[in-house]
């Protein structure tokens, strides 16, 4: 199916706002290189068909699942393209070439999709029946929640490849999958705020704090869904 200039000119007016195109423009050269390339080629499209079939695709796993335990499984889905100032960032910290070709070649989450849902057995099936799509790749898989990350953080991880069809041609996106609880989600929020201010006076204690609450967000999930099980037997 060929897509329509105009057409494509407005979705990419949505996606550049989308990954924040509004602060792109900066003093730093290599930033605004970034964007220039990820302007090219209609990459941002190509990106957000991506995570169109995914969230396509996560939206019937809910509605199954949904069904079949006869209660809401999934709180919310969200798809994003890493913006060019986050992915310069992440270059430099990996010591990669501060470049869009680096990026692509290095860099696993250029396209995220974070499903965010009630129960910590969910977590586990939903990654079971994304693992089940026949056109999924999954490349690597890290369970932060059995093994928390140093800081605390929590979140089960999903690198897979995914084929796209445009223009008839064919190519295969590569996306990380976020799966984590209402729970580890709110505690990421604050993680994240967190990472803009390690160097500012009562980051570290604010930090050893949040990790301390990363057990008892563990211990919460673990007893809400005790107790949802105790309830589904009344």
């Amino acid at each position: 199916m060929t897509i329509k200039k105009s057409s494509v000119l407005k979705n990419q007016t949505v996606i550049k706002h989308r990954i924040g195109y509004s602060r792109m423009k900066s003093e730093n050269k290599e930033i605004d290189k970034i964007a220039q390339e990820m302007d090219k080629d209609q990459y941002l499209l190509r990106c957000q068909y991506a995570i169109g079939i995914l969230e396509a695709k996560i939206k019937i796993i809910d509605e199954q699942m949904n069904a079949r335990h006869g209660r809401e499984v999934m709180r919310s889905v969200n798809g994003r393209i890493k913006a060019p100032d986050s992915i310069y960032a992440k270059l430099q910290r990996k010591g990669y070439g501060l470049d869009f070709k680096s990026a692509q070649e290095k860099l696993n989450d250029l396209i995220g999709i974070r499903i965010v849902c009630l129960y910590l057995d969910d977590v586990y099936e939903i990654a079971k029946r994304l693992k089940g799509q026949k056109d999924i790749k999954v490349i690597r898989e890290k369970d932060y929640i059995q093994k928390p990350k140093k800081n605390g953080y929590m979140s089960y991880h999903m690198i897979i490849d995914l084929p796209i069809y445009m223009d008839d041609k064919s190519e295969t996106k590569r996306v990380e999958i976020q799966i984590r609880t209402i729970a580890m989600d709110f505690w990421s929020v604050l993680n994240y705020q967190l990472v803009y201010k390690k160097n500012v006076k009562g980051a570290k204690e604010a930090a050893d704090e949040l990790k301390m609450y990363s057990d008892e967000i563990a211990s919460l999930d673990q007893k809400m869904l005790n107790l949802r099980n105790k309830i589904e037997k009344i």
